[in-house]
Parts: C-alpha cells; sequence; structure tokens
C-alpha cells in the first residue's frame, strides 16, 4: 500500500487530492491535538544532528500516538494518519512529527489511468496547479493523452488516457499488442 509522509501538509493534500479525483474517498482520518509541532532536529541542536537527537519528541507531542483523539479543527492540526482511496487505491497518508531532510521523490509515483479527454485535463490541471510538468501534456505513443506532474508537495502524478482499450476477440488489436509488449526503447 503506497505511503505518503508529508511535513506539515497532509490535510492541504488530502483536500486537493478529494477535490481533483472523482471516485477518492476519505475512509479514515486521526489527527494530531491542535498545537503538535513538527520537530525540528537541526534546529534543537544548533544545526547538528547529534546522538539521541532522533529519539527526542517534539515540544508538546504526547508519546503515546495511538491515544491521540481527531479535534475540530482541521486546518491547525497534523494528520497522524489517514487512509484516501483513489481508483480502487489505498493511500496512507499522514504527517511526520519530526523534520526531514528528504521529501518525496520523482523516481516513485502514482500512476492513474482516465477514460476520457475532460476527466484528463481536468485532473491534470488540478494537479499542475502550483505544481510543474515532468512531461508536458500530449499525444505521445503509448498514450493519446499523457502528462506526468509534480504537485505543489512534489508527489509525482502519471496521468495516462490510454489510446483504446484492449479488445480480447482481437488478438492483433493495437491496443492488446501496445498493453501485452514491452516498450521499445531507442
Amino acid at each position: 500500500m503506497p505511503f505518503m509522509m508529508f511535513q506539515g501538509r497532509a490535510q492541504e493534500a488530502i483536500d486537493l487530492y478529494l477535490a481533483t479525483f472523482p471516485d477518492a474517498q476519505l475512509l479514515e482520518i486521526m489527527h494530531h491535538p491542535e498545537g503538535t509541532e513538527i520537530f525540528d532536529p537541526e534546529a534543537a541542536n544548533g544545526g547538528g544532528t547529534g546522538p539521541g537527537s532522533a529519539n527526542q519528541s517534539p515540544a508538546g507531542a504526547p508519546d503515546d500516538t495511538a491515544a491521540m483523539e481527531a479535534v475540530v479543527d482541521w486546518d491547525k492540526t497534523l494528520v497522524a494518519t489517514a487512509q484516501l482511496q483513489v481508483g480502487g487505491q489505498i493511500l496512507m497518508i499522514q504527517d511526520s512529527l519530526v523534520k526531514h531532510a528528504f521529501d518525496f521523490t520523482p523516481s516513485m509515483s502514482m500512476a492513474v489511468v482516465v477514460d476520457t479527454e475532460e476527466e484528463f485535463h481536468r485532473i491534470t490541471d488540478s494537479l499542475v496547479n502550483q505544481g510543474e510538468y515532468l512531461m508536458e501534456p500530449g499525444d505521445y505513443d503509448f498514450a493519446q493523452n499523457f502528462a506526468w506532474v509534480q504537485d505543489r508537495f512534489g508527489m509525482t502524478w502519471q496521468i495516462n488516457h490510454p489510446r483504446g482499450a484492449p479488445n480480447p476477440l482481437d488478438s492483433d488489436s493495437a491496443a492488446n499488442v501496445a498493453q501485452s509488449k514491452a516498450p521499445e526503447w531507442s
């Protein structure tokens, strides 16, 4: 199951994904208590990460995360855990309570297959807002519409509107051949 760890923007990402994908469902969510902050080991150690800093708790954060309850003011709280379903795939989402030097990387992305050109453009336009294209939308050999988008949180999405659905009755169908064959690299 894909796991997406944010650094203070998980609720904002959940809201975007719920608005972007027509079938998205928030299955569950639990927030840290209001006032919980993200711990920055570098700032706490005067810019360094000395021994023991990884075991320190964020100021004001309870040690027992299982005892945390959802709070009313979601905009001011961090996501302890959430499950978001998009296209039948469940995504685990949370805010890390410790600041990390790493974030999302394009080497891992979510693949989304759409049925219509309208759906392709609506999803692509929503995800690229305040983000960027890693591959511009276009007609490629493998899809009538394809785009690789990095959203404003750094998460990458490959949106694919295939040329056609496979036809099991026609073994020579271009859609069947394209899906059953590895790409030819030049």
